[in-house]
Order: structure tokens, then C-alpha cells, then sequence
């Protein structure tokens, strides 16, 4: 019997089509109804209209879409012959607002999503959890604003790095931001020290914790998530950061990357027509984002809930959360080693007389997320935008299921809808 889920709680809109028989998820496909087309908008336009264009692909990451549209065109200056050297600086302003987006997103999906779905799930009370996932994230925005100048859809990021010069005194009010978001951490999400709960070696670590994680985990092992949700136990991360390491893994082993071997195909929707491609390296399917990149770093807990429970629901929920953690800890150092007295950007040669391809690659809140371009002489010729979700959440046949898709086979079609919403779908970013 095939059976159509609209899929809300969600960034735009998916429809899944569920094969079931005798009560389980045969097979499924996912369709994008919507195209959007920046693609196609950015060809013709001068290369510096994509700083403003790309961002406004999401409202929820339209700072990665910007990184990655700058590192674009900051690759293409270096293959025309004009290498680009940013300040440490501007380097740790972009990083520090991308991780701030990462975190927001975090937030919104944990409290707006998750939380509530698993109450649903398991037929427990829910409580107010939005409220909380609103107060993190607009922590979170206000931290990007004083860099960024607003948040969505910034444009102070450009090739040779920043438009923003930072005074002492925004410096320390994104640190006020960041220790208030701390303190909300803390208290209401993990119940202990950060620290405390970053030194953590086991899952069975966190019994001794009194929060919002205790009724995350409680919830997640009465509904036995922690032996449902696998895909294929292989993760990609390809984005160059300070705070990630570019790999693909197949279960713990690491291997190189590299974002020539990016490629697309079109989606397998035979009941709908859908604007989405599916993304692959070298021919395959890898799982992108937070649980990709915390099993890169070779966290003691995380290789401890990898071997315990696989790649399941529990392990990529948990892995957020800990991803959450370990950037809010991480993010303390960034803004304690800026200098201020370093250059916010470095003059460049003019964009009217560069011609050349050029690769930005961003690891976006839930995975890399890659902007390909052509320019001659300024102008765009061809735009490319590769998105996370079409990595975990393509849609291809039976025979060769998306990691979204392995993860659904064999169950019921509530807990096929949860394990969906643990890959953090979204549409908007996808179809172009």
C-alpha cells in the first residue's frame, strides 16, 4: 500500500511517499514540490551579487550559504591568479558566526522538533519546549548581529574578509551573549557543567544528569531509537574549519576527501515530480552533519555511543546535542583570541577582470554544503549550489537507498516519520 505524509515541523515543505506492507516501511521516496531557482538567478549577474542572493537561500543557514559563496569566489581569484590571504582575524569572525548560526539551528530543531515529536512518539506529556528552542536561538542571532549587522540573510562577508571592525565593547557584549547561552546550556538542556559534560567517556555518563537530555535519552530508549534509525555507518565531512576535520568514515575508519568527487543525479519520485537532486560522493551515499563530524573528532562518548547503538536515531540526536556542547565551549576561544587590531580585510584586485572556477565549501548546521562558479570577466556563467539535504535525504531506488531512506526501512510509519526528522530536513536550501 502506498501512502503520501506531508512532513511539517520542517524548513519549506517534503511529501513522502511510504511503500508499506504488513505494517512497515517497505520502501519510501521523498519529493520536493518546489522550485525555487537561484541557480538560474545568479547566472548573468556580476559575482559579487551572489554575497547578496545566496544568503537569502534559507533563513535558517544563510550565513554557511554566505561562506560558502565567498569562498567561492575567493577560490576562483586564486585560480585566476590572485591569491587571497584573509587576517586571522576575519577568519575567526566568520567562523564565530557560522558556528553561532550552527547553534541556533541546533536549538530550534532539539526544542521545536525533537522534543515535542518524541512526546507524540512515546505518548508523553509535552511540555513547553519551544519556548526554550527561541530564547537559545535568538541568543544565538544576537551574538551573529553584532558581526554580522543582522541575521538572516548578512552580506558582511566578502572576498578578502569582513565588513565589520569590531570594537572592545561589541566584543564583549557577543561574549555576554555567548555566556548567557552557556548558562541556559547548562541549566536547562544538560543539567551540569559544561565542562563536566564534555569530559564525559559513556552514555552511561549521562544517568547521573537531572534536565531536558534526561527526558531526550529517557525518551529515545523507551522508544528503542537506539535500535532503530540506521542508514549505512558512513559519514562525510568536507568542509575546512578549525573546529571539524574533512574525512569520509566508514563506520570509525578515516579516510580523505575531496569536493571534485561531489557529484549529483536526479531523484527517483516516480509519484511526484520533485525539484530536488541527490547528492554522492564518488557514487555513494554518506550521512552528513553533526553525527558526521563529532565521529571525525574521535569523542570519547561518541565513539562509546557509536559502538553501543550504531549509527541509530539515538546516536544522531545525541551526537547534536553534544556537537551543541562542543561548539559552545569551543566558541569561548575564538572570541578570546581575536585581535582587534588586525586588518577586517585585505584589498582586492578588481572583481570586472577575473576570470576563473571556484569551489566554497562550508560545513554547514547539518552537513557540507557546496557553491560551485564560473565567472568571466565578473560575471557569473554558471552557479551551482549543493545542499546537506541532498546527501541525507535524496531519494533513489530500492536497490540503493539514501541514508534517509535506509534509516526508514522495517518500521512502523510514526517511527519512520521521527527517524525522517532526524536528519534535520530542509527543502528551501534543496531545490534550485
Amino acid at each position: 500500500m502506498i501512502t503520501k505524509q506531508l512532513i511539517e515541523h520542517i524548513e519549506g515543505e517534503a511529501s513522502v511517499y511510504f511503500d508499506i506492507q504488513e505494517g512497515r516501511v517497505a520502501s519510501s521516496t521523498v519529493v520536493f514540490p518546489h522550485f525555487r531557482g537561484m541557480e538560474s538567478l545568479l547566472q548573468g549577474k556580476n559575482a559579487l551579487d551572489a554575497l547578496v542572493i545566496t544568503p537569502r537561500v534559507c533563513g535558517i543557514c544563510g550565513h554557511a550559504h554566505l561562506m560558502a559563496a565567498v569562498r567561492a569566489i575567493e577560490d576562483a581569484y586564486k585560480n585566476a591568479g590572485h591569491t587571497i590571504k584573509l587576517s586571522s582575524k576575519a577568519q575567526k569572525i566568520r567562523e564565530f558566526t557560522l558556528i553561532m548560526e550552527m547553534l541556533q539551528n541546533h536549538f530550534k530543531w532539539l526544542y521545536m522538533v525533537i522534543l515535542p515529536e518524541l512526546a507524540k512518539l512515546s505518548g508523553s506529556k509535552q511540555k513547553q519546549m519551544p519556548l526554550k528552542g527561541a530564547f537559545a536561538s535568538a541568543l544565538s542571532s544576537k551574538a551573529i548581529a553584532i558581526f554580522g549587522g543582522q541575521w538572516p540573510h548578512s552580506s558582511y562577508m566578502v572576498p578578502g574578509g569582513v565588513t565589520c571592525d569590531p570594537t572592545y565593547l561589541e566584543l564583549l557584549q557577543a561574549k555576554n551573549h555567548l555566556s548567557e547561552l552557556i548558562r541556559f546550556f547548562e541549566k536547562e538542556t544538560i543539567g551540569t557543567p559544561l565542562e563536566d559534560f564534555l569530559a564525559m567517556q559513556s552514555c552511561k555518563d549521562l544517568n547521573v544528569l537531572y534536565s531536558d537530555i534526561t527526558a531526550l535519552e529517557k525518551g529515545l530508549i523507551e522508544t528503542q531509537m537506539h535500535k532503530k534509525g540506521m542508514a549505512h555507518d558512513k559519514f562525510l565531512i568536507i568542509g575546512e574549519h578549525s573546529f571539524s576535520i574533512p574525512s569520509k568514515l566508514r563506520q570509525t575508519r578515516a579516510l580523505k576527501v575531496d569536493s571534485r568527487y561531489v557529484t549529483t543525479e536526479k531523484a527517483f519520485t516516480p509519484q511526484s515530480q520533485s525539484y530536488a537532486k541527490n547528492a554522492l560522493y564518488k557514487d555513494e551515499y554518506f550521512e552528513t552533519g553533526p553525527l558526521a563530524r563529532m565521529m571525525s573528532l574521535s569523542l570519547p562518548i561518541i565513539k562509546n555511543m557509536h559502538r553501543r547503538y550504531k549509527d541509530s536515531a539515538y546516536t544522531r540526536i545525541m551526537a547534536r546535542v553534544f556537537e551543541l556542547a562542543y561548539m559552545l565551549d569551543y566558541s569561548k576561544n575564538i572570541l578570546e583570541t581575536i585581535s582587534l587590531d588586525e586588518n577586517s580585510v585585505v584589498t582586492t584586485y578588481d572583481i570586472d577582470k577575473i576570470s576563473g572556477e571556484g569551489v566554497g565549501v562550508v560545513e554547514a548546521p547539518r552537513g557540507p554544503l557546496l557553491h560551485r562558479v564560473k565567472i568571466e570577466e565578473g560575471i557569473i556563467q554558471t552557479y551551482e549550489i549543493i545542499t546537506p539535504t541532498q546527501f541525507n535525504i535524496g531519494s533513489s531506488i530500492k536497490e540503493k537507498p539514501t541514508p534517509v531512506q535506509k534509516a526508514m526501512q522495517g518500521r512502523t510509519k510514526a517511527e519512520a516519520l521521527f527517524i525522517f526528522r532526524t536528519f534535520d530536513v530542509c527543502s528551501v536550501c534543496t531545490t534550485h
